[in-house]
């Protein structure tokens, strides 16, 4: 194939699922639990980029989609969670799970979970303030943040997984059929 139809279809399919993912995001604003899933689901999206052309590509990605989001997204807190975790978590996994001993890659992995999050919302409360969400943790009260920070780490538990698997399944069905196309 020429570099230039390799570099089309590069830009293209990007592209694509840059745009998946942006519409997500801005979907998300509509469901009251999408603050977490659209940026979620977003994030896999990257995935398959990194796959295709490399993690560049992916970071890339990344980065357009965070800084849009930035200006389209109207759930600010959204655009957060997908610019300081979600959004670059499913292309930083693949570098963490090369950790040959199972319990310092998942040290690594919820440390990496907790210090990007517990940074986002100081961020957001402290430094700052988005009012709504300023109210929100100073009416919970601090053992209620701590019982929410710990169901957050059961649910990235559960997110890793779900990442694997999703990589998984593109890897065996949907990548095999791209790659047919052209």
């Amino acid at each position: 194939m020429p570099k230039h139809e390799s570099e089309s279809r590069k830009i293209a399919l990007s592209g694509v699922f840059g745009a998946l993912a942006t519409v997500l995001m801005l979907m998300g604003g509509i469901l009251p639990f999408a603050t977490f899933a659209a940026p979620a689901a977003a994030g896999i999206l990257l995935v398959p980029a990194a796959i295709e052309f490399g993690m560049k590509t992916g970071y890339l990605l990344y980065a357009a989609i965070g800084i849009l989001s930035l200006f389209v997204v109207p759930d600010k807190e959204m655009s957060l969670i997908f610019i300081f975790f979600l959004g670059f978590y499913p292309l930083l996994k693949a570098a963490l799970e090369r950790i040959r001993s199972r319990a310092i890659q998942w040290l690594v992995k919820f440390s990496v979970f907790n210090v990007c999050i517990l940074t986002m919302y100081a961020i957001v409360i402290f430094l700052f303030p988005i009012e709504a969400i300023v109210q929100e943790f100073s009416s919970a009260g601090l053992p209620f943040c701590a019982l929410l920070l710990l169901l957050g780490n059961i649910t990235f538990l559960i997110y890793d997984i779900a990442v694997a698997r999703v990589v998984g399944l593109y890897c065996l069905r949907v990548r095999p059929k791209l790659i047919k196309m052209h």
